[in-house]
């Protein structure tokens, strides 16, 4: 059977996935990204070589606890450590979701603007501290959507941000920046392996970015979720869990024959 491998978003943890995990049809296991759940930032502190590190460390945590065959899905900053893996790692999975993922800039000028932004996001959270770092981040634009979400899903999320170490998750800013990662595009023609790019429909940006990934990937969809918006585990976890099940189908009937098992019974969003 297939399983999948979560990777959350800064600033969420493991248990950032609950509610999609709890709708799969396939066993998962959902690892904390370096700066968030005790998981220190590598020893190297920027550039891409740090970012590949986190990387790495994620392959090796795979390999010796996510037995195969294997389905990588990650979301935002863990799209792109997705992303990462299956240039890196390609023997890890054999397919591939990232729900609003970003597969890097280029130019230097754009690479250094982007880590100039984010230093700033580094600093506020070390000298004002969590609460206003979740004030401002959850005021991003790109988070405009939750504000039709649920309470109980919205304090659950700040509880998450609130619980971890400033110092440990300003680290993971820095190393794990946009600016910071390598530009994956080249990249893209040589993932062999199934990917299904997510994005919420009022996300316009990571839509456009999904639609010119799936133009260089070999074997790419592209899923778009009406009515939501950056963060579709948080805004939609049921619909995200069909999603799942399908693209973990796919994968074992194109590698092992059909999955099985009793598929839970789907709640409303």
């Amino acid at each position: 059977m297939t399983a999948a491998v979560l990777i959350h978003g800064f600033s969420g943890s493991p248990a950032s996935w609950r509610r999609v995990k709890a709708l799969l049809d396939v066993p998962s296991r959902a690892p904390a990204v370096c700066g968030h759940g005790g998981e220190s930032a590598p020893a190297i502190s920027k550039g891409p070589a740090a970012f590949e590190a986190e990387v790495d460390r994620l392959a090796a945590v795979v390999r010796a606890e996510v037995p195969a065959a294997r389905l990588l899905v990650g979301y935002s900053l863990g799209g792109r450590l997705a992303l990462g893996l299956l240039v890196r790692h390609p023997d890890l999975f054999l397919g591939a979701v990232l729900i609003g993922a970003n597969p890097g800039i280029g130019g230097e000028d754009a690479r250094v603007a982007r880590r100039h932004e984010d230093e700033r996001w580094a600093r506020l959270i070390e000298e004002e501290g969590l609460a206003v770092f979740d004030n401002e981040w959850s005021a991003l634009p790109l988070f405009a959507s939750q504000h039709d979400v649920d309470a109980g899903r919205l304090a659950e999320q700040q509880r998450t941000r609130l619980g971890h170490d400033p110092a440990a998750l300003a680290a993971a800013m820095r190393t794990l920046s946009l600016g910071a990662m390598p530009d994956y595009r080249p990249a893209l023609p040589g993932v062999a392996c199934p990917v299904d790019l997510i994005a919420g429909s009022l996300d316009t940006t990571f839509v456009a970015l999904a639609r010119k990934m799936a133009e260089k990937l070999p074997q790419a969809s592209v899923r778009i979720v009406d009515g939501v918006g950056h963060n579709v585990p948080l805004e939609a976890p049921s619909r995200l869990a069909r999603l799942l099940n399908d693209s973990a189908m796919r994968t074992a009937v194109a590698t092992r024959g059909p999955a099985s098992g009793r598929r839970p019974e789907r709640g409303r969003d």
